[in-house]
């Protein structure tokens, strides 16, 4: 039996950033993972994802700038280039882009609208519609994902985290001074657990009576063989939703040594937690190829790949960063509901994680018990952040 400061639930973008964190402040950690880290039907997976500071709230663009900040630590210090950083056009719904311009200069950040003139010198195989404006910033682009949640993982066990996978969690249990974890392979006693498990989180709780509103969801990304694009800016489309609720945006991203990727910004339902491996859905890589043709009417499009992969939605589309309270006060830390877009921020959400233990409390934004929990998440909702 080793004991530890804190054990991470789950070795994916928060528990590896998590885990970093800590050990840098001098705890003693461990991360156990279900599948391995990165495996390719957990969250974290794949080969980038998309970063920027455009934002219609202040939090998220702090947390950006903070994210990639730390990258760049990353990078200077494991040699790995994990940033590819060439800017980002987001079309959608005037309000919208408005409220992205107004938060990002709020910040002192530098975005500008574009007219098609101006859009064409920064991304001339782009199609803009008629009477259509975009935004352009710079601080945006592509997170190299592999390498940085490998260098993370790297960093972590580096500097004292112990890392434990595959290995499955069968048992959490209150202890006099902490929290003892059951696992197929050993016993852990830690002062704090912490519940990254992603979309497996949700059954994790409810075996200890905690439920939260999480929908796990699984979506799916396309990588095109386009050379030419890997050097053009990132793209957001964001679309009015519907009264359904059902329509959405799509997004796109440049990726080093493959061509570009794309994908729609909602899930389907179906996820299971004993799949090994997920098909793609080829109906939803046609949808999606009409879009780019019409979006890129002369660029050739080859698919390189199509992937699908988890992610777990909350009502509100913000994470839960938070101690859960009541009997287990603050010796289970919550660090779960990605909502499709937690991978940008990356090292930041290790403070986050960090900050909920030394202050018992999450911020607002992310605490359990916020009003935006207070209804039922679904798996196909789109991502709004």
């Amino acid at each position: 039996m080793r004991a530890f400061d804190a054990v991470f639930i789950g070795g994916g973008i928060f528990g590896m950033a998590g885990a970093w964190e800590l050990v840098r402040r001098g705890q003693r950690v461990a991360v156990i993972d279900r599948l391995g880290s990165g495996h390719p039907v957990t969250s974290s997976t794949g080969a980038s994802r998309s970063i920027r500071v455009a934002y219609d709230h202040p939090f998220y663009v702090n947390l950006a700038l903070e994210a990639i900040s730390l990258w760049r630590l990353l990078e200077e210090q494991s040699g790995h280039r994990i940033l590819h950083l060439t800017g980002q056009i987001d079309l959608g719904p005037e309000a919208k882009l408005q409220s992205l311009l107004d938060q990002v200069q709020a910040a002192g950040c530098d975005i500008d609208w574009l007219d098609a003139s101006a859009l064409a010198d920064r991304f001339p195989e782009l199609h803009l519609l008629p009477g259509e404006g975009a935004l352009f910033h710079p601080q945006a682009g592509t997170v190299l994902a592999d390498v940085g949640l490998n260098t993370l993982a790297l960093a972590a066990a580096e500097a004292g985290a112990e890392i434990h996978e595959p290995e499955r969690v069968n048992d959490i249990e209150l202890t006099s001074v902490g929290v003892r974890i059951v696992t197929n392979r050993r016993v852990l006693e830690a002062g704090r657990a912490v519940m990254a498990a992603g979309p497996w989180s949700g059954e994790l709780l409810g075996r200890l009576g905690i439920k939260l509103p999480l929908a796990p969801a699984v979506a799916q990304v396309t990588f095109l063989d386009t050379p030419n694009l890997t050097e053009r800016p990132g793209l957001a489309e964001w679309q009015a939703v519907g009264e359904n609720g059902a329509d959405g945006g799509l997004y796109g991203h440049p990726v080093p040594g493959i061509g570009y990727k794309i994908a729609f910004d909602a899930g389907q339902s179906g996820w299971d937690g004993e799949v090994t491996d997920w098909a793609p859905d080829l109906d939803e890589e046609r949808r999606l190829l009409d879009w780019f043709h019409a979006r890129f009417p002369a660029v050739p499009a080859k698919v390189a790949r199509t992937q699908r992969h988890p992610w777990t939605m909350t009502p509100d589309a913000d994470f839960i960063v938070d101690t859960v309270g009541g009997a287990w006060g603050d010796r289970l830390i919550l660090a779960c509901g990605c909502s499709g877009h937690a991978f940008k921020f990356g090292p930041a959400l290790g403070r986050l994680v960090a900050e909920a233990i030394d202050l018992g409390r999450g911020s607002a934004l992310l605490r359990r018990d916020r009003p935006g929990l207070g209804s039922t998440a679904s798996a196909t909702a789109p991502i709004t952040r």
